[in-house]
């Protein structure tokens, strides 16, 4: 009994680090998607930067979306792990699988279109260092607290 006591305690355990990773992360996503306009004056600021980089507006989206699902997980997790619901963990592991196919099948994604990713970040590294190395001088800091 009492290993399964263990494997209680350290299922509610994690799952409430993820619960709250899930919070925090649904906070982030809500934060960028109503104060989109700040992210995208930064970009918008760097001359010749790729077109493909105002597509970094929907990550807003991307990170409401994980936030709830780590919300609902964590969730389910540890109230099934309290109560031993048959139910709540059957949710929860079929919720890890769905997210174990979507894992691999971004990975794939990720492996047929890397060079489109490695050109995009390489060509926008460049024009940031030419943005900085242009505009250096002419950029005052001010530290006033």
């Amino acid at each position: 009994m009492g290993c399964f006591g263990f494997l209680k305690t350290m299922m509610f355990l994690f799952n409430g680090i993820i619960f709250l990773a899930g919070a925090a992360i649904l906070g982030v996503g809500i934060w960028v998607k109503v104060d989109s306009g700040s992210i995208l004056g930064f970009l918008n600021k760097i001359d010749g930067a790729p077109s493909e980089l105002q597509q970094v507006q929907n990550v807003g989206y991307l990170l409401i979306a994980v936030g709830a699902l780590l919300l609902i997980m964590g969730f389910l997790g540890c109230c099934g792990a309290i109560k031993e619901s048959r139910c709540m963990l059957l949710m929860f592991f079929i919720i890890i699988l769905i997210v174990f196919i979507a894992e691999v099948a971004g990975a794939i994604v990720l492996l047929v279109f890397k060079p489109l990713a490695e050109n995009l970040i390489k060509e926008f590294g460049n024009q940031v260092v030419k943005s900085i190395r242009k505009d250096y001088d002419k950029i005052q800091i001010s530290l006033d607290y």
